[in-house]
């Protein structure tokens, strides 16, 4: 029997699964391309950052010509940087670049630095600036590739100074005189906002200079484009039900896109045939799916928590019977938080589907499952916390109102059950693709 292998099945962090087009590459390698240039990848959880830094880390064909004279040093600082010190960032660098690099003087200097630390010396930004010389005189450059960046950036109160001093450090190396570094990192919000904390009169921003290159969900063309790796084995490609049960589900976040993809090839396999009946694989889905909507549902503030969970509710309503509650007030709620919904729609959690009056949407209906069974789950305890966050928030008739709402849905758990069939079966959804 031939082992057919699911061409959707997530692979680690794997180059070839990024799905980058030409004026992203363009966005991203550019700033590259100059002495001291840094980009910054940011964007929600699923949307292919690591993997695209890795790309990055091994740059595309076409890009290679522009970067012979570069040295790519890739670091995923959450897996890596145990405990997320300075001393211990500059220390795994030192080691990635000795490894990666073959007998010269830019490997001497890093094992050189390296047998230091085993003496219990701190290595520092200014022994880099030692490498980077040492690289300059072999008409090297260095880029320093770094994932997950937001976990070297600690804002707890007792070590502002110490991320302060770290980040000014790793700045230095971006705008010395001659032999700059280049630096990219990736992060989940802005390093504006992340490094907000750190912020003083007269301190400079680590963030200045940085090229932004925002991380959005799939188009149209990116979706099938992913869906084309069917078609690396003896399975026909996928027909437009199965193309838009996809974007359904997923809603084109594209760590979800390959999840529906991947359970709908593994059905396949099943059935022997391309699918008629796709509500098996949306129950898959939902579970798979879970751990990525636990994480950007978490990832929101609190207020952002309430507004996902209003627009849930609303959404709700009409779409089956028995959900009967005053939603009247609500567009009121979300006018007096335009920012925080702006900020949503543009991190693609919500659709705006109409502008007069406004209304939004989950991206996903099985994320406003999800969000749904939330509400429902939540405990008094939880639920009384959640309470006074709001009483911060809203004004007290509002307040009111929510945990108005709150309690319909934790009294009514079959109105969640007949939503999630709802879903399910509304396979015939047109989406434009």
């Amino acid at each position: 029997m031939t082992l057919i292998i699911n061409p959707f099945t997530q692979s680690g962090n794997c180059p070839e699964q990024a799905i980058i087009s030409q004026s992203l590459a363009s966005q991203i390698f550019s700033p590259l391309t100059r002495d001291g240039g840094a980009v910054e990848v940011y964007g929600e959880r699923g949307l292919g950052k690591s993997t695209i830094l890795r790309c990055i880390a091994n740059p595309l064909e076409e890009w290679q010509e522009y970067f012979k004279d570069r040295i790519f040093v890739f670091l995923n600082c959450q897996d890596t940087v145990i405990p997320p010190s300075a001393n211990e960032f500059w220390i795994q660098i030192a080691k990635e670049l000795e490894r990666k690099l073959p007998a010269n003087p830019i490997k001497d200097k890093c094992r050189a630095l390296l047998a230091r630390a085993t003496k219990g010396l701190e290595i520092t930004h200014n022994d880099f600036h030692e490498v980077l010389d040492v690289a300059g005189g072999a008409s090297k450059k260095i880029v320093l590739v770094l994932d997950d960046f937001n976990v070297l950036i600690q804002t707890e109160p007792d070590r502002l100074n110490n991320t302060r001093a770290f980040l000014q450090g790793l700045r230095s190396l971006t705008t010395r005189d001659t032999n700059q570094a280049n630096l990219v990192v990736s992060t989940r919000y802005t390093l504006y906002e992340s490094c907000k904390p750190l912020a003083l009169p007269n301190y400079s921003a680590f963030d200045n200079g940085f090229s932004l290159c925002r991380l959005s969900f799939f188009n149209k063309k990116e979706l099938l484009h992913l869906l084309e790796r069917v078609l690396q084995t003896e399975q026909p490609e996928f027909n437009s039900a199965e193309q838009n049960y996809v974007a359904y589900l997923s809603g084109f976040h594209p760590q979800l896109a390959q999840i529906a993809a991947a359970q709908i090839f593994d059905r396949r396999m099943e059935e022997k045939a391309p699918l008629d009946d796709l509500s098996p694989v949306g129950e898959r889905f939902k579970s798979e799916a879970s751990p990525i909507f636990e994480t950007l549902f978490q990832g929101a503030s609190e207020l952002e928590k309430i507004l996902l969970m209003l627009v849930a509710l609303q959404s709700l309503k009409g779409k089956v019977t028995g959900a009967s509650y005053d939603i009247t007030d609500l567009p009121n709620i979300f006018s007096e938080r335009e920012r925080e919904i702006n900020d949503l729609t543009e991190r693609g959690l919500l659709n705006r589907e109409q502008d007069n009056p406004p209304q939004w949407e989950i991206f996903s209906p099985i994320f406003q499952w999800w969000i749904l069974k939330e509400i429902e789950s939540e405990d008094p305890e939880q639920l009384e916390a959640r309470r006074k966050v709001w009483g911060n928030l809203l004004t007290q008739k509002r307040v009111e109102q929510v945990g108005t709402l709150v309690e319909f849905i934790k009294k009514n758990r079959t109105v969640i059950e007949n939503f999630a069939r709802f879903v399910l079966e509304n396979i015939g959804v047109e989406i434009p693709l």
